[in-house]
């Protein structure tokens, strides 16, 4: 409790020093999500996340949010004192009781360093050898080999000191340790160290750091030392450095050093020391870590004041705080001393040198609401307010009073040659000329395009243009010519002009920016790409990039690059707060370039300066992650494939680029594979689906950053939306099933149920067949009979008896036909039946031998039957027709399994006729064909009949 209420007395003594900032710091601390404002030790991870480590719990940041752990999510201790990202990408962390292991973003224990649970690790450091170090305050250095060894190094040993506070390998493996008593190498198992009496200002040390050309740096409480051939050169506070008690040491790409100490923070390049602390923005003066980002941002961990991020010295900016007299900027000018004028609307006029000096309406300046400044080439400095104008000139103002100048409200100031002659644009009342001592007055009744006059620019041609609300007036020898909408114009309100390097013309416009390209203008708007429409200025800088003054901040504009299309390189850059401008909100023509190529912009909460040469590339393209993933409100764990059922209305995905340059300025591009769209573009941090149709998607979502870098991985997450039970392949299979058989059931019903109506009507034509047919054919019979026992001619008799016995062949035949049809009569037995009568009527003398198989019960097919039983009958006629046999043997088959249906075969040695080539014999072919079968005829012993069923 005493150290948080000690905290909060820090805070509330830095809380208006924080507030003093100039220079693109930004501060993290409590308000922001930070755990703790005592920040001991900053890292990055091989995902971009930025670890930052408190005397209260560990954070990890991704540039807009803090995730805070502690004890009960696995920290041996809350208060972590180092970070280290070792070689094979795992993530270690020192505390006051041992060392945790990051994976998977759990945090877990090892359990071959328990010993080091009792120490509290300041440092972690892994060697060539992949040994890892751990120094200690009072424990010494713990080493931990490849082979889990662990080995302890105290004072005992050789050390200088057991409280060790870093440890550095060089390139020729030797080990050094900054301790509380001296610079300590390890070589060869030899511990040597190296004090005060070997040139060290001070044994108490803090850092160690080598450079890449193997220079070795040392901060000690008495300053910065360069250890090289074992010799010390140290800088301390009579070189520049800002405080002799240097906490830690950070090294840039180009190898110049950062240096944390207890009164802010110092910048050593080229044996010169740059300083920097409150005033400039720094959230407090004492430092106790740097680090050096993956995007070359400097962090810094302060004790009470957060965490702060510096994006370098590229701009500068001045408010109230600085001394300003008001912080809505209307603009800028720069005299022949090199001092800068600044005015605001309300404000008066301020000089920028080592202090702000401010003139007011006290000191005879006309009015405080000030809109424009301009200096002529007698350094006069013209001041264009809302009642008037005033010229500064020799530490004095000369005022026009309303009867030499009647029109009030001066927006633009644009001096004439060397001599007094100059123009006024005003707001609301057109152009005023003043020569000969007078003033003149031009309107749109004289041509102006429009009476509210923002900007004037004369070209090198000598040619005047005007900035009016209602388009770009072209004077010319008092001529005027208009340029509008009509000739390629954005807007109508035009609020700047501006020639370029090349002489070409340049305007912006309440609907963007435009060129001239001497007939018309090329606009260039949101459409293409400009992220604001509301243009106030419009500058060049020396590389030819413009600058546009917007209200989300001012926009670089690589017009070279827009116009050749080339997609290498960015054409739109915003430049927001984020990256330290005054404010995002820019003033109409509040804009200028000075003597040294710097830029101001005016803005409506102070001025910021900023310098070209300087601007920050971020070359590293950043890391993009899906952060999480909600279905229907409710949190789901991230797996590579994710599995949900039908009740899904509503799924959201949040994501996160990493880029703590401008974290709020990241572009995003996504798609979900399978829905049918495309990739969509958003600034939004979150995207939600609703209603999708079940079936296989995968979420995918790319990262830009401010600088057009696009994210080299792809973040993505794939789901399953199953279908409700009634789409479900069972239930669909189900379904298919209970049709099919369905179809099955009443395609069978109607096939029985026909059957069963065919077998009606085949009894019922039996049955007539067989009582009117069968009953008239023997009624024929008998009386054929009857009329032969009568006396009749012989002729007559012979005709009688011929159709008596027709009459009973047909009746014979009307018999085997009306068997055939009725349906009582389709099995195998009533085949076998019949088969056995016919034989015994015809054959009654032979000895025939039966063999049946099969179920008796089964049913044959009309035909089937028909056609066996009527090649049965010509097989057993043509036996008694043309065979001596006394012995046949009849076999019939209805088992499926056997081929054999019919088999009739007698013993008989001689022929008579043609029983072997006759008419019998092609009748049985023909049947056995209608039913699909072969028939056979053998005449080894005998005479067989053979029928088979073709299988």
């Amino acid at each position: 409790m005493k150290t948080l209420i000690n905290i909060f007395v820090l805070l509330f003594l830095f809380a208006g020093i924080a507030e003093a900032q100039n220079l693109p710091f930004r501060n993290y601390s409590i308000e922001d999500g930070l755990s703790e404002a005592v920040v001991n030790t900053i890292a990055q991870d091989e995902e971009g996340y930025l670890w930052i480590g408190t005397g209260y719990g560990l954070n990890r940041f991704d540039g807009i949010n803090f995730k805070s752990y502690y004890i009960e999510d696995g920290l041996l201790n809350n208060s972590v004192q180092s970070l280290y990202l070792d070689r094979e990408n795992r993530f270690w962390i020192g505390t006051d009781s041992g060392v945790n292991i990051i994976r998977k973003d759990s945090i877990h224990t090892i359990s071959n360093l328990q010993p080091l649970e009792s120490s509290t690790i300041l440092s972690i450091y892994q060697d060539s050898q992949k040994g890892m170090w751990f120094t200690t305050d009072g424990e010494g250095v713990w080493h931990w080999d490849p082979q889990k060894s662990l080995t302890q190094y105290r004072e005992v040993h050789g050390i200088g000191s057991s409280r060790v506070r870093a440890a550095v390998e060089d390139q020729k493996g030797v080990m050094w340790f900054a301790t509380r008593d001296g610079l300590t190498k390890l070589e060869d198992g030899n511990f040597r160290t190296f004090t005060t009496r070997h040139g060290l200002p001070d044994n108490r040390l803090r850092d160690v750091i080598l450079t890449e050309d193997g220079e070795l740096w040392v901060a000690s409480r008495g300053g910065l030392c360069h250890f090289q051939d074992e010799q010390f050169n140290c800088f301390s506070e009579d070189d520049g450095l800002m405080n002799n008690r240097i906490q830690s040491i950070s090294k840039d790409e180009q190898e110049n050093l950062w240096l944390g100490t207890e009164e802010g923070v110092s910048y050593f390049s080229n044996g010169q020391f740059k300083n920097y602390s409150v005033e400039q923005g720094l959230g407090n003066n004492m430092i106790h870590a740097t680090y050096y980002d993956n995007e070359g941002n400097i962090w810094f961990g302060t004790f009470g004041g957060g965490a702060s991020i510096f994006l370098g010295d590229y701009v500068e900016t001045y408010t109230i705080e600085e001394g300003l007299p008001n912080n809505v900027v209307t603009s800028i000018a720069e005299d022949q001393r090199g001092q800068f004028w600044v005015s605001t609307y309300g404000g008066g006029i301020s000089k920028i040198g080592e202090d702000i000096e401010t003139l007011t309406a006290n000191d005879g300046l006309v009015d405080n609401k000030v809109y424009t400044l301009q200096i002529d080439s007698r350094d006069r400095l013209f001041v264009g307010t809302r009642w008037g104008l005033s010229i500064y000139e020799n530490d004095s103002f000369k005022n026009f009073d309303e009867t030499e100048l009647p029109y009030r409200k001066i927006r633009a100031v644009l001096p004439l040659g060397g001599g007094d002659e100059f123009l006024l644009g005003t707001y609301g009342e057109g152009i005023i000329e003043f020569a000969n001592g007078r003033f003149i007055q031009f309107t749109e009744e004289d041509g102006l395009a429009n009476n509210t006059v923002m900007s004037l620019e004369q070209t090198e041609d000598g040619v005047i243009w005007a900035a009016t609300y209602g388009g770009v007036s072209r004077i010319q020898d008092t001529t005027f010519t208009n340029y509008t909408i009509e000739d390629g114009l954005p807007h109508n309100g035009v609020l700047d002009v501006l020639e370029d390097q090349n002489g070409e013309l340049w305007v912006a416009t309440f609907g963007g920016i435009a060129r001239f390209d001497g007939k018309g203008f090329e606009a260039i708007t949101a459409a293409d790409g400009l992220p604001d429409e509301v243009c106030y200025f419009i500058e060049q800088d020396e590389r030819g990039i413009f600058w546009v003054g917007t209200n989300e901040g001012v926009v670089r504009f690589d017009y070279q690059a827009y116009h050749d299309g080339d997609s290498e390189r960015q054409v739109f850059k915003l430049i927001t707060r984020e990256q330290g401008l005054a404010a995002n909100e820019m003033n109409a023509g509040a804009s200028f370039k000075d003597s040294n190529d710097r830029l101001w912009f005016g803005s409506v909460h102070g001025v910021s300066v900023f310098d070209p040469s300087k601007e920050k590339v971020t070359n590293t393209p950043p890391k993009v992650h899906i952060n999480s993933m909600y279905v229907s409100g409710e949190e789901v764990p991230l797996k590579p494939q994710i599995n949900m059922g039908s009740d899904v209305h509503n799924i959201t995905f949040s994501f996160i680029g990493l880029s703590f340059s401008a974290p709020h300025q990241m572009k995003y591009q996504y798609r979900l594979k399978n829905s049918g769209e495309g990739w969509q573009e958003t600034m939004q941090r979150s995207v939600s689906y609703s209603a999708l149709i079940p079936g296989d998607y995968t979420f995918e979502v790319k990262a830009q950053n401010i600088d057009g870098q696009w994210s080299t991985n792809t973040a993505r997450v794939g789901f399953t939306i199953q279908a409700p039970f009634w789409l479900q392949w069972w239930f669909l299979t189900l379904v298919v099933l209970v049709v099919i058989g369905l179809v099955i059931f009443s395609y069978h019903y109607y096939r029985i149920k026909k059957m069963m109506e065919m077998e009606r009507m085949r009894v019922r034509i039996a049955s007539d067949l067989h009582d009117d047919v069968g009953s008239a054919l023997t009624e024929i019979a008998l009386q054929s009979d009857f009329l032969q026992t009568m006396q009749v001619s012989d002729k007559l008799e012979e005709s009688l008896k011929q159709i008596g016995a027709q009459s009973r062949k047909i009746v014979s035949s009307l018999d085997d036909i009306v068997w055939s049809i009725d349906a009582r009569n389709d099995t195998v037995g009533d085949l076998t039946d019949r088969m056995q009568d016919y034989i015994n009527n015809v054959l009654p003398n032979r000895e025939v031998y039966y063999h049946f198989d099969g179920d008796m019960q089964q049913k044959l097919e009309v035909s089937v039957k028909e056609n066996l039983y009527l090649i049965f009958k010509e097989a057993v006629n043509n036996i008694a027709k043309h065979s001596n046999a006394d012995r046949v043997e009849v076999t019939l088959s209805a088992n499926g399994s056997d081929e054999t249906l019919l088999k009739v075969k007698d013993n008989g040695t001689e022929v008579k006729g043609n029983r072997k080539t006759g008419q019998g014999l092609q009748n049985m072919r023909m049947r056995a064909k209608r039913i699909d079968a072969e028939i056979t005829f053998n005449n080894k012993n005998g005479f067989e009949v053979l029928v088979e069923n073709g299988n």
